[in-house]
């Protein structure tokens, strides 16, 4: 992308001295970042390319091209998206079940980062894949992907400080009476041979909280939020909780109703690094856990 540019006007008043300080201070890149954009020579005042230690004058126009020259690695494969949200900083998908975020050794292709490397291939883009939040294989909904180094940095100090916020919706086995709850229990991964999680003193705090939007017969549908975002945390907390996801067979049991765990991430929300503009995305329930709410008998 062209378009793909920060830029900033020096103004005596910001009380900034050298580029250095507005690259950091006002645009917020990170060293790792700044130093790609230089041995790039990405960064320019008034035009000219300029070394960072510049001292600024009045009415400088400092621009910064975030368009970096990348090696995707990953084979593009032609698998149609559903994009939810595009702009020169972030792709936003709805995820289908049944496909993996990433390739890995049992599965090679068919995952979304095989699907976005093609679609970027189209547009003549070759951008490395850097999902900022991730969905296990069997987990529908939506996933957020920076588009650069610096849309990816700028939403994971969102992710470090809470500010971004994902909504999940549950369907777990049982009934449960409470309208609303807290899962603060630590999570573990005690065998490095497998990707199992559990509940365990020795894990990273972990933190799920839960609203029941509708109760069923032998059902809840479960409104979820992570306060923190630990690999199967609600798979593994509503186990726990002696609730498990309607045919999650990892944590749970199988069903003749679905043949996946019955969770979807539905609502995004976080502050656009560019404009501090609040986004919100939401995305309707799948069509397999649609005809399953459907099969159920609802309570009251």
């Amino acid at each position: 992308m062209t378009d793909n540019i920060l830029d900033y006007t020096f103004n005596p008043g910001d009380k900034y001295i050298y580029l250095r300080e507005v690259l950091i201070s006002h645009m917020q890149l990170s060293h790792s970042l700044l130093s790609k954009l230089k041995l790039q020579q990405k960064i320019r005042v008034n035009g000219q390319i300029t070394f960072t230690n510049y001292k600024l004058q009045p009415g400088d126009q400092v621009t910064v091209n975030l368009d970096l020259e990348e090696n995707n690695c990953i084979e593009p494969q032609y698998i149609p998206l559903d994009i939810v949200f595009e702009d020169e900083d972030f792709l936003l998908i709805n995820k289908p079940p049944g496909m993996a975020v990433h390739p890995v050794k049992h599965i090679p292709d068919g995952t979304l980062a095989n699907a976005v490397s093609y679609y970027w291939m189209q547009r003549g883009k070759f951008n490395l894949f850097r999902p900022i939040n991730r969905l296990d294989k069997d987990t529908s909904g939506l996933i957020l992907i920076g588009q650069s180094q610096y849309a990816h940095q700028a939403i994971f100090r969102q992710m470090k400080t809470g500010t971004i916020k994902r909504h999940y919706q549950a369907l777990v086995e049982g009934v449960i009476q409470a309208d609303k709850g807290c899962v603060d229990l630590p999570i573990a991964r005690l065998n490095p041979r497998s990707c199992e999680r559990t509940v365990d003193s020795s894990g990273k705090d972990a933190l799920t909280n839960y609203t029941v939007l509708k109760r069923y017969e032998g059902y809840t549908l479960l409104l979820l939020t992570l306060g923190t975002g630990r690999t199967h945390q609600i798979r593994v907390h509503l186990c726990q909780l002696g609730y498990p996801i309607c045919g999650d067979t990892r944590y749970g049991n199988s069903s003749p109703l679905i043949n996946r765990q019955a969770l979807h991430a539905g609502q995004l929300f976080f502050k656009h690094p560019r404009t501090d503009t609040t986004m919100n995305f939401e995305v309707q329930l799948p069509l397999d856990i649609v005809r399953l709410l459907e099969n159920l008998k609802p309570l009251g």
